[in-house]
């Protein structure tokens, strides 16, 4: 193989590889985001069993029973 066609060759594989780096980019910005959405549920799920736990304790701490959790 010439040169010329070594080069060429070698062109086309880094514009492949440019592209797969593209596409890989791409998939950890959007796992990125996704993580970013979990993290915001999981602070609004912390959030209520604290609330609930709350509850729990102030009804004990008076001698009621606790409230039953219907779900």
């Amino acid at each position: 193989m010439s040169a010329l066609g070594d080069a060429l060759q070698g062109i086309k594989q880094l514009l492949l590889l440019q592209e797969q780096v593209r596409r890989v980019e791409e998939a950890g910005a959007k796992q990125g985001e996704a993580l970013e959405r979990i993290a915001s549920d999981l602070i609004g799920v912390d959030k209520r069993v604290v609330r609930i736990e709350t509850m729990i304790e102030m009804t004990t701490a008076r001698g009621a029973s606790p409230p039953r959790l219907e779900g």
